[in-house]
This record gives structure tokens, C-alpha cells and sequence, in this order.
């Protein structure tokens, strides 16, 4: 893998946790719920990152409520990114 994918890799894990602490901070506990059930990944593959994708998508449907119109916007964005990371490791 070159050095850009993993860069990117490492953007997305840090935007990850960043709303991850938001959330943490506001006791936001369904999106909580739905992205802890795929973070922290346990090797960073092709198939934790499409669980990542699955639980993003969880939390946009199941607690979308929960959510900062900011959050929201960025909860897009990572879905797609996360999309893009899957589509070329498979």
C-alpha cells in the first residue's frame, strides 16, 4: 500500500475520533452505540473498514437526532470516503 493511501487512512481515523469525542463529550449514546460497534478497527483491512462504512451508515439513519447539522455534514462526507477506501481495496 503506497504512502497517500495510507495518509488518507489516517485522515479518516482522525476525523473518526474526532467525532467520536464529540460525542463522548455530549453523551450522544446511540451515535455512540452504532460507530463503537466497529471502532477502534482491530487490523485497519478492506473488511474493517467496509464494518466502519456499515456502523457510519447506522449512525446516519438511527441517530441522525442526535447530531450537529455539522456533524451531519461530515458524517456524509466520511461515508463517502470510507466508500472509496472499500472500493479500492476490494
Amino acid at each position: 500500500m503506497d504512502s497517500v493511501e495510507e495518509s488518507r487512512k489516517q485522515e479518516l481515523s482522525d476525523y473518526i475520533d474526532c467525532l467520536l469525542n464529540a460525542w463522548c463529550h455530549r453523551r450522544c449514546l446511540k451515535a455512540l452505540r452504532y460507530l463503537l460497534q466497529a471502532w477502534p478497527m482491530p487490523s485497519g483491512l478492506a473488511d474493517d473498514w467496509s464494518n466502519v462504512g456499515v456502523s457510519l451508515k447506522d449512525v446516519r439513519t438511527f441517530a441522525r437526532d442526535e447530531l450537529t447539522p455539522y456533524e451531519t455534514e461530515q458524517l456524509e462526507r466520511l461515508i463517502h470516503a470510507v466508500e472509496a477506501v472499500t472500493c479500492r481495496e476490494s
